[in-house]
């Protein structure tokens, strides 16, 4: 891995492959419109649900902006299969459907960033198309390619888990073309970067595809980390109550959220935030916490997030320069207060 990728952001690297290629039109992670924070309330006595992210509000990912797809799209699968499949979007939508919330997140989503939404997706499971085609006994990865021209590769048995999905709707409505229409991927467990959307063909391989990010040093398996946000109070916040209330959103993938804690100033005393949960760990989940004012005075508070498997949230580093390459962010978000009584 080179000198020059660790000092990049995806977004860096972007604009600099435009360049190169004279000008075309590169986007990496960005926000649809307003950030996601809106979609949480501020919070109040009453028990908060999972915020579902508006389709306008959704973060949207291209390589080369949004592209024109043909009329006659169609749905390719092919490799290691006793028979190649072409199917349209309305054969797709015959098959048995699948509805469920799931919450997706950019690799390049900085500390407490909003490059992550949450919506209630219906689509079918891959499983039941590879099942169709009758996949050979040496394959062992996937392919998955794009109208945009992306392209990366998953293992086989991800494709094969019941939760991965092609997606035709989301929230309620049909899939906008800048969200991946007519169908794009939703792989559990890992960032957006693993996500395709406007997926044109799936090949069935015996062997490892390296994909467009992965070849500039981003990482093949992109698995989500442990991720937690303060959404309310907002930073620099002035609080004169006797008590307050920090709340958020935290999330971790499959790995499943075991617990989310706050701190403040050295953070050598942790306390556990109550947490709502979305029906599945695929989905993120609202935390809050309320307490005792601190003493007056500036204070730092931090909120960190475990997960299932005891990865845990960490201080931020020192001159970090690029804080997500090459797997993503796990660094602890943390907003300061100005008590006052």
């Amino acid at each position: 891995m080179s000198d020059l990728h660790t000092r990049l952001t995806r977004r860096e690297v972007l604009r600099l492959a435009a360049l190169g290629a004279g000008g075309a039109l590169l986007a990496a992670c960005a926000r649809a419109t307003e950030p996601i924070t809106r979609a949480l309330p501020t919070p109040s006595p009453s028990v908060p649900t999972i915020p579902i992210t508006a389709t306008k509000d959704f973060f949207t990912l291209s390589i080369r902006g949004t592209p024109t797809l043909p009329a006659d799209w169609k749905l390719t699968i092919t490799g290691l299969v006793e028979q190649s499949l072409t199917l349209t979007l309305d054969e797709i939508k015959a098959l048995p459907a699948v509805t469920a919330m799931r919450t997706l997140a950019c690799i390049s989503n900085p500390v407490g960033g909003d490059l992550i939404g949450n919506a209630v997706w219906r689509g079918v499971r891959l499983r039941d198309l590879l099942a169709r085609a009758r996949v050979t006994s040496n394959a062992r990865y996937l392919k998955l390619e794009s109208f945009d021209g992306f392209h990366t590769g998953i293992p086989l048995d991800l494709g094969m888990d019941t939760d991965a999905l092609l997606v035709y709707e989301i929230n309620g409505e049909p899939l906008p073309r800048d969200l991946g229409a007519p169908l794009r991927c939703l792989f559990p467990g890992r960032y957006g970067m693993k996500q395709p959307k406007w997926i044109q063909t799936i090949t069935v391989m015996s062997e490892m595809h390296l994909g467009f990010w992965e070849r500039q040093g981003w990482s093949d398996d992109a698995y989500l980390l442990p991720f937690s946000r303060i959404d309310a109070p907002k930073n620099s916040t002035t609080i004169t109550e006797a008590t307050f209330m920090l709340s958020g959103i935290a999330f971790s993938g499959a790995a499943g959220l075991a617990k989310v804690e706050i701190s403040w100033d050295d953070t050598q005393q942790w306390f556990p935030a109550d947490l709502t949960r979305a029906p599945s760990p695929l989905a993120w989940s609202v935390w809050r916490w309320s307490g005792q004012a601190l003493s007056a005075g500036r204070h730092t508070l931090y909120a960190r997030a475990t997960d299932g498997r005891g990865n845990m949230q960490v201080r931020a580093q020192p001159f970090r320069i690029v804080e997500s390459f090459p797997d993503g962010v796990d660094e602890m978000h943390s907003i300061v207060l100005d008590f006052r009584r």
